[in-house]
């Protein structure tokens, strides 16, 4: 890319939105900022957990008025509405455990180059896509362990601490706090701050 990516984020946690802009600003030639539906980018970031036409209508909107292509990020337990998918202008799917920096940013190099298909075909391209990502969540079943600063942040979470008292405790700034909360969520499927305490508590880490 010889100009900088605009990718706009949407996801209806407002902490992995903010994790997710955290790391992407942190990607080579990408410039990212919270979704609405008003604004152009090119190419939008939906981690959604439902993937119902309701959840995805801001998509849909900002689909026909600006043409960007979507990337979506779930964890595949949900039905998805292949039909609002596809009007969405959804190229991509993967699963959260594989939303790495080095994946998204190749999903966002595909979006850009990716025309898009006739509605049948791109209808039956991401049911494929989602059949993948629903084997994904079947062999994902055993998680991975917390790294000793993502343990220290869940440990400081489950003390009461926000996030400055954390920062400070820590010595990091809130890009560096949310893209540790947002490592920890993705690789889990964890959807805020409370069920990443309960998944560390779980796990005898806390």
């Amino acid at each position: 890319m010889t100009h900088s990516t605009v990718v706009a984020v949407l996801a209806d946690e407002q902490l992995r939105q903010a994790g997710i802009v955290a790391m992407l600003d942190g990607l080579p030639g990408v410039s990212a900022h919270r979704f609405t539906s008003d604004r152009r980018s090119d190419v939008v970031i939906a981690d959604l957990t439902e993937l119902t036409r309701a959840t995805m209508r801001p998509l849909i909107v900002s689909h026909r008025a600006h043409g960007s292509a979507v990337v979506v990020i779930t964890d595949g337990s949900a039905e998805a509405d292949l039909s609002a998918l596809s009007a969405a202008g959804a190229v991509t799917i993967m699963h959260t455990v594989e939303a790495t920096p080095d994946h998204l940013l190749a999903a966002i190099h595909h979006a850009i180059r990716h025309d898009a298909p006739a509605s049948s075909r791109a209808s039956a391209d991401l049911s494929g896509q989602l059949r993948s990502v629903r084997r994904v969540r079947t062999g994902t079943q055993t998680c991975p362990g917390l790294s000793e600063r993502e343990t220290a942040v869940l440990s400081y979470l489950s003390e009461g601490l926000d996030t400055v008292q954390i920062m400070k405790a820590m010595d990091i700034s809130e890009r560096t706090l949310k893209y540790i909360l947002w490592g920890v969520m993705r690789r889990h499927s964890l959807r805020n701050r409370v069920h990443a305490v309960a998944f560390a508590i779980r796990a005898g880490v806390l």
